[in-house]
């Protein structure tokens, strides 16, 4: 391991990691303390009792084809590509096929929600004259289904075919263009079949041309040990090329490549993700903030950052054969993507149906009943290491890289450690990260589909009750301002009413360092547990914006089936919110009659700040109810009202589990 100050001397057994400064991680209930604290593990959870594994959008995965006009050197689909007669392309009959066995085997009548990708193992923009006969098969194959929402597109491309301007235009979230870091490290393992160079001049300008349009495109890297300069990686994909979600992960690849994870490279894997934490640090507090903000939390090393800092509990590394269906281009299924067309590994086929047996193999390790994990300090941040590259390594899937398993703990430590500092010394950016929403600890054994009603709601009360915005522990993705800017609401008649306090703005804002404000209205009569990882105000309810040039309303999508990628944001002018801007406040009234007679109606309120990220009166919960009826000025009340910590953290939930590449 890397001498650091910032990761210190340690000793570790499976219940515990004790660093040499007397700071202690409690494995069981995910609690850091101090040496002379009590131990925190006793507590019996249901979280390490899975009854199965769920997701909350379970996938069908279509690799349309295999062939592709890059041959990168870490790519393991380019020696599959006629692996046992399977066809290049896959025929429709398949396709038909495939749709018709996810809505069979895999979606039942708790789905509520699907995605179908259009391919990994090739670049699947060769056959983008194939994607819209293969959007109508989706929709004809899931319309009978009891799924509410299916999302279905290409998810990931190399961008090297999209570089005519209308073609460039059609990418967007929640894609993925894969950028591998400066040009002399991208060119040297991404380069076009036949000698044909590098693609990173072709990549590069379709890479700028949508992050032009769309910040927060997605932007992968692969990690190898040709360059472990992964600070300097980083600070290409964040300060040159402007990339705000990155996603940089080590390769997957067995011990005998020389770009591999292997016994030798990692030290210098180790040093690699050490100098990018300490780059990261050595920068002020927006700066630190602004590029851990622009690492996707399902980043490699962020993964396992979020996860000691929301205490969360990964029995299950993945969903890999216990959820969705990955199926190549003979039809065969595999238990995850990078499975697919690997000779010796399908678990059946999408005419025949999963092979039990060969699934069960993947659905039976949990990290408590692994013989590699079970004693690990690291197991429930990890969940068992990516059973692809446990084949790679060892052959078969039960037992893990043992390579990159001390990676993964040396990554879980290095988490620790900047969670330690952040708290120590920048507790406002710890603040505005990320975090996980919370319920009500009764729901702790709750399946997926149990209601869900907000602890917090807004009342009737005696008197003003303003909620002070801008201070810290409410704003996400920014510093605390300079001013609270207190909120005052009210009903009166159907009427909602918002003042905003604050000092009077500057050119463009709504009240000095805010942006924007936004309010949404959502009815949540039906809405369930696993509804809270996918309802957002992106999708869902209505969502108004208030700016200084008026009021609009977004419309949101009411298709049941929805493309990738999605289409931008379209708002409508709402002439009848009353905007009334003074000296000392701004005013918005919003007639809610209807909506508040409709049944159970949740509210949140936002304010986007000028110096970036939000400010929310509900945080630890996606919004707060608001009952039918009430009248008068309306006061805050539950945990965001008094910054109870009491809420059981989603992350610790046993209702559903996240898949993470």
């Amino acid at each position: 391991m890397p001498d650091s100050h910032l990761v210190p001397r340690y000793e570790a057994d499976k219940g515990h990691v004790r660093f040499a400064d007397d700071v202690v991680f409690h494995v069981r209930s995910g609690a850091i303390g101090t040496a002379d604290g009590p131990c925190t593990c006793a507590q019996d959870e249901p979280i390490f009792h899975p009854a199965g594994y769920r997701e909350a959008v379970p996938q069908l995965q279509l690799s349309l084809t295999d062939a592709c006009n890059m041959g990168c050197t870490y790519c393991s689909f380019r020696d599959r590509v006629h692996a046992d007669g399977k066809p290049v392309r896959m025929p429709m009959p398949v396709v038909r096929q495939a749709v018709d066995f996810f809505r069979r085997e895999v979606v039942d009548d708790q789905t509520r929600y699907s995605r179908v990708d259009f391919g990994l193992a090739g670049e699947t923009m060769l056959v983008r004259h194939l994607h819209e006969q293969v959007q109508e098969t989706v929709i004809a194959g899931l319309e009978g289904s009891p799924v509410a929402t299916v999302w279905s597109g290409p998810n990931v491309t190399n961008g090297t075919l999209s570089m005519d301007a209308d073609l460039a235009d059609q990418l967007g979230p929640p894609q993925d263009i894969s950028l591998d870091g400066p040009r002399e490290v991208h060119d040297r393992v991404r380069f076009y079949t036949n000698d044909r160079g590098g693609t990173y001049d072709d990549v590069r300008p379709v890479l700028d041309r949508v992050l032009a349009r769309h910040p927060d495109m997605g932007v992968s890297s692969v990690l190898t040990a040709y360059c472990t300069d992964f600070a300097s990686i980083f600070s290409h994909l964040y300060d040159d090329v402007g990339a705000r979600n990155i996603y940089m992960k080590p390769v997957n690849a067995s011990h005998d490549k020389d770009y591999a994870l292997n016994r030798t490279t990692l030290p210098a894997f180790e040093e690699g993700y050490l100098g990018l934490v300490e780059h990261i640090l050595d920068h002020d507090a927006a700066g630190i903030l602004g590029r851990l903000m622009a690492l996707s939390t399902e980043d490699y090393f962020m993964r396992f950052f979020y996860r000691v800092k929301d205490q969360t509990v990964q029995v299950y590394r993945c969903g890999a054969g216990k959820s969705g269906a990955y199926v190549d281009t003979n039809g065969r299924l595999y238990a995850c993507a990078h499975f697919i067309g690997k000779s010796g590994w399908d678990i059946g086929h999408v005419s025949t149906g999963f092979n039990e047996e060969r699934r069960r193999e993947f659905a039976d390790m949990t990290v408590d009943d692994r013989p590699g994990c079970r004693d690990c300090y690291a197991r429930y941040a990890c969940g068992g290491g990516c059973h692809y590259q446990a084949v790679l390594a060892n052959g078969d899937i039960s037992r893990p890289d043992e390579v990159k398993c001390d990676l993964i703990r040396f990554l879980v430590r290095l988490a620790l450690r900047l969670l330690t500092y952040l708290d120590r010394h920048h507790p406002e950016v710890l603040a505005a990260l990320p975090a996980p929403f919370g319920i009500d600890p009764a729901l702790a054994e709750a399946p997926a589909q149990a209601a869900y009603r907000p602890v917090g709601a807004l009342v009737a009360g005696s008197g003003a009750a303003p909620v002070r915005l801008g201070t810290p522990g409410r704003v996400r993705g920014g510093l605390p301002p300079e001013w609270d800017h207190p909120a005052l609401l009210r009903v009166d008649d159907g009427q909602l009413t918002v003042d905003l306090g604050g000092p009077p703005p500057h050119d463009g804002e709504l009240r000095a360092g805010v942006a924007a404000l936004r309010l949404w209205l959502v009815r949540y009569d039906d809405m369930t547990l696993g509804d809270l990882t996918v309802r957002t105000p992106q999708n869902d309810g209505m969502l108004l914006r208030v700016t200084a040039a008026g009021a609009a309303w977004r419309e949101a999508s009411q298709e049941r089936f929805r493309r990738v990628p999605h289409p931008p944001a379209v708002w409508r002018p709402a002439p009848e919110v009353e905007v009334a801007p003074d000296g000392e406040r701004v005013r918005v009234r919003v007639d809610i009659a209807a909506l508040a007679g409709a049944g159970a109606l949740g509210l949140n309120l936002f304010l986007d700040l000028s110096s970036g990220g939000h400010a929310a009166l509900a945080v630890r919960e996606p919004f707060v109810g608001l009952s039918p009826g009430v009248s008068g000025s309306l006061r805050l009340t539950g945990p965001d009202a008094d910054r109870d910590q009491s809420l059981l953290p989603l992350s610790r939930w046993a209702g559903l589990q996240p898949n993470v590449c």
